[in-house]
């Protein structure tokens, strides 16, 4: 295994196992920690880790998502070779060897206490930890469990397993707060309540940080983030949208392990190098990326390597095209329907696109993202539908569409409509106003699958059948990866009378995703409608397989059991 000069000097032995513990940050921009700058943040014990270690100044994060972001951390691979490229409907698979594995391995006793849904560990991120702690307290008067806990309860937690814990251990800690929407607790809240929702991070981390130093032995310590946030640049709020800077960029500062206090490291560097940084120090088996440690000189930071970022949310969730960038030195390339060139150094902000006056420059960009990406392939490791995990999400502020085929334009052309989404969530007064809401989007956007898939439920919902058909074949016909617009054309031709092309929708459903309950469960109502009990057995037998529609089937087949008649 390669390794600095500095990394060289780590004992191998398992008497020099250090402990390590990731902190990872959500939603947290690096300009808003007072050690990146930021005279007005509230954030004293991670600047006090910045000067007692290595400072990133230049740390990207790969993807602008939660999900995604969080297994590049802990496997070392970006995003299409891990497979993992949305929230909600990817989950990491078998085969990427995680952090967590390497250091159990290395006799590290593991664990993580994670503070939101989209990290839970039903998403793969759970492999190799001995404890993975994703126990979300219930909301009062919802039928979901509540999608995030604050930071105070998850260190208390940490803090309860760390108690017990004797010799070298592998502690990952999540913390959701500075993600929307923005409600600090009392005593750190004041004009600007993303601040107020950092400074409360940061307290936390002062509090887990006081009983990790306490703890005996060496240890290594690593804060970072998944991903930044926008706040009105470029017409994006919040993230996911694009790959500027703004939502790539974030703070990463290591401490211990023999590493150097005070050092500031201006060379751009990824997310993705964490990993294997953190396995190298330990001296545990080498993981995928470059590590860190290269940084403890100046000299190395001239050898700074290329840096790919995407974004598939805008063509997942809304039809729209994906994003993907490309950094070599000052140059960032984003390839789009309207390709993006920016000179980092001269522009930070990224106003200025170069493409008409260096169109050597992006060629010679793109050339190079194209080669990457047929280096690291085009994986998707997708999860079964769930509808429990989207209700969640939607409940955190997740956008979930239909992914269907949609328009394919330029994310930069929809900003508007992107931004009508985000306030289209609610609460509405009436069916109507949801409607209402919903049409106004779908006559900007005719061909977004999420927008007309949301309109043609509201008009299910509110007595609307017949109306509702139109807008769910425009749905269907965009090829979702959904069974849910199938099942709604199939309800809203059963409530008009047509059961015959409603059992149609229901077996194209079952195409899309043949675990699908509420296919099944609808089939066997359709089927016991039609006096057939033998057909409606079966597909009640099918669906109660389903957690989703299990009480629902099972009753259905008791009161066949009963012969009962439709």
């Amino acid at each position: 295994m390669l390794c600095s000069s500095a990394a060289c000097t780590r004992a191998r032995g398992p008497e020099a196992r250090p402990s390590v513990l990731l902190v990872s940050i959500d939603t947290l921009r690096a300009d808003r920690v007072g050690a990146y700058g930021d005279a007005a943040a509230r954030t004293p014990h991670l600047d006090a880790l910045a000067r007692q270690g290595m400072l990133f100044e230049a740390a990207v994060s790969p993807v602008p998502l939660t999900l995604p972001a969080h297994a590049t951390m802990l496997t070392g691979l970006l995003p299409p070779a891990h497979g993992v490229r949305g929230n909600g409907s990817f989950a990491l698979g078998p085969q990427p060897r995680t952090l967590a594995e390497i250091l159990k391995r290395r006799g590290l006793a593991t664990a993580a206490f994670v503070g939101a849904f989209p990290v839970a560990r039903r998403f793969g991120l759970d492999r190799g930890f001995d404890v993975y702690d994703d126990a979300f307290e219930r909301a009062p008067g919802l039928h979901f469990d509540f999608a995030e806990r604050r930071a105070d309860r998850v260190v208390e937690a940490a803090l309860a397993w760390l108690a017990g814990a004797k010799g070298p251990a592998f502690l990952w800690v999540h913390l959701y707060d500075p993600h929307a929407p923005y409600d600090p607790p009392e005593g750190f809240r004041g004009d600007d309540s993303y601040r107020g929702e950092v400074a409360f991070a940061d307290a936390m981390l002062g509090r887990l940080l006081r009983a990790w130093d306490a703890r005996p032995g060496p240890s290594l310590v690593a804060v970072t983030s998944d991903h930044g946030e926008a706040f009105g640049e470029h017409g994006e709020e919040s993230h996911g949208l694009f790959v500027y800077e703004t939502t790539l960029r974030v703070p990463l500062v290591l401490r211990g392990a023999g590493l150097p206090a005070a050092r500031r490291v201006a060379a751009r560097v990824s997310l993705a190098d964490l990993p294997t940084t953190l396995a190298e120090l330990a001296g545990a088996e080498a993981m995928e990326g470059r590590s860190l440690a290269r940084f403890t000189t100046p000299e190395n930071e001239r050898t700074a390597a290329a840096l790919y970022a995407e974004t598939l949310a805008p063509r997942l969730d809304f039809g729209w095209s994906e994003l993907r960038s490309w950094q070599e030195g000052r140059y960032k390339y984003i390839r789009a329907p309207r390709p993006e060139l920016y000179d980092l150094t001269a522009d930070p902000g990224e106003t200025r696109n170069l493409v008409d006056t260096s169109p050597e420059v992006a060629s010679r960009l793109s050339a190079a993202l194209d080669t990457e990406l047929l280096r690291l392939g085009d994986a998707e490791s997708r999860r079964g539908p769930d509808p429990e995990a989207a209700e969640r999400l939607r409940a955190l502020g997740y956008v979930q569409g239909p992914e269907g085929r949609g328009s394919g334009v330029d994310p930069k052309d929809r900003l508007e409509v992107a931004r009508l989404i985000a306030k289209a969530v609610g609460p509405f007064a009436t069916p109507q106003e949801l409607i209402a809401a919903y049409e106004e989007i779908a006559r900007r956007d005719p061909e977004n699958p999420l927008v007309n898939f949301r309109l043609a439920d509201a008009l299910l919902r509110a007595g609307r059948a017949r109306d509702s058909v139109a807008v769910f074949r425009k749905v269907v016909a965009s090829q979702p990866r959904s069974p849910d617009p199938f099942v709604g054309l199939a309800t809203a031709l059963a409530q008009t009378g047509r059961n015959d092309e409603a059992r149609r929708a229901l077996e194209q459903a079952l195409e899309v995703d043949p675990a699908s309950g509420q296919a099944r469960y609808n089939l066997g109502e359709l089927a016991r409608l039609g006096g057939d009990a033998g057909e409606a057995r079966k597909q009640y037998e099918a669906a109660r397989t389903d957690p989703v529609t299990r009480q629902r089937a099972e009753a259905r087949l008791e009161a066949l059991a009963r012969g009962e008649k439709p």
